[in-house]
């Protein structure tokens, strides 16, 4: 018998498998192909903190406070909270360009997107920042900043492995007294990336902004400084005087003092930031006008910066009493005397 013929059979639905299974390994290796990079490293760094310092609080409602990117500067914006503390607040960014490899030129030729927002918990009086800005420093800002949060600028090429540096400013706000919030330390944060073109993050660094909050610096009068009713002396001098401890007056030589009206010291009490010492003002005499001019010694309790009870973190005050003393004479002009004892509180 004759050999038969091979056959070769076709099967086409393996062919078809086959092909499929090397469509779909053309297709995934088109997915997974890299895409083009950088050429160029960098390193960027915050180097401080952005710290108010200590700052008063408004009694009510935020205080926004605005650190100038180009001198340091604080200023506020909105509010009726002040800052303390006096210096340089900005803070500065330094940056850096390397290249990959020999003949990149990423760091001569590309700008570098800079991307600041707001970051992480906020702690104490410390509201998020609300606008962020920036100034050239060694680094050369191109393209201004943008007004919203994030905000994006770009750098001048930076140059192959040299260490150039801006600065960042930023709206900073601050609670009042009426948020229900702690006083004392607070926080918030912020971060600064070096992004691509689509946003993403290529490097960055995260630093915080820290104040020290004290509650709003108040002053009231609780009463009055009254030396009642004088009869003025016939003859010689006599001087009238209200005792600012116990409220006593004294009268000496031939002047009368009647019991009513009853004298009467004024009292004062401040209130703020508990644990505190503050500078009290108090004028040294004042002048009472009526049917003539009337100087008066001023006297008072309470050492010249004092202390408010309780602790930081809780309120605090300090109450003192005011009197004083003035000469008559047999022609003082009898009538009403009245003036303006105006006392004044700082935080020290």
């Amino acid at each position: 018998m004759s050999p038969q013929p091979a056959v070769r059979r076709h099967r086409p639905g393996r062919l078809l498998s086959e092909a499929m299974r090397g469509l779909v390994l053309i297709v995934l290796l088109a997915l997974v192909a890299p895409t083009p990079g950088h050429a160029a490293s960098y390193t960027l760094n915050v180097t401080e903190a952005m710290d108010l310092g200590s700052v008063a609080a408004a009694s009510s409602g935020d205080t926004v406070f605005r650190v100038d990117p180009v001198s340091g500067s604080v200023s506020v914006v909105s509010g009726g909270g002040r800052r303390l503390t006096a210096g340089n607040a900005r803070v500065q960014v330094n940056i850096t360009c390397k290249p990959s490899r020999t003949g990149d030129t990423d760091c001569t030729t590309r700008n570098v997107r800079i991307q600041m927002g707001r970051i992480g918990p906020l702690v104490g009086r410390a509201r998020a920042f609300s606008a962020f800005y920036a100034a050239s420093g060694t680094a050369t800002i191109v393209t201004p900043p943008t007004a919203a949060v994030p905000t994006i600028f770009e750098l001048a090429p930076l140059g192959d492995n040299s260490m150039k540096n801006f600065f960042v400013g930023a709206d900073f706000p601050v609670a009042g007294d009426d948020s229900g919030l702690a006083s004392g330390a607070g926080e918030n944060a912020f971060f600064v990336y070096v992004v691509d073109a689509n946003g993403l993050m290529i490097v960055g660094d995260t630093d915080k902004g820290k104040i020290r909050a004290l509650r709003a610096l108040a002053v009231a009068k609780t009463a009055d400084l009254s030396f009642g009713a004088i009869q003025r002396p016939g003859s010689g001098a006599s001087t009238v005087t209200l005792n600012a401890n116990n409220g006593n007056r004294t009268v000496s030589g031939n002047a009368v003092a009647f019991a009513t009206p009853a004298p009467t010291r004024a009292a004062f009490t401040i209130t703020g930031e508990g644990g505190q010492q503050v500078s009290l003002t108090v004028p040294a005499t004042i002048n009472l006008t009526g049917p003539a001019s009337l100087p008066v010694t001023i006297t008072r309790t309470g050492a010249a910066s004092p202390s408010l009870n309780s602790g930081l973190g809780r309120a605090g005050s300090f109450s003192f009493t005011v009197g004083g003393s003035f000469t008559l004479g047999p022609t003082t002009p009898p009538g009403a005397y009245s003036g303006t004892l105006t006392v004044s509180v700082d935080y020290n």
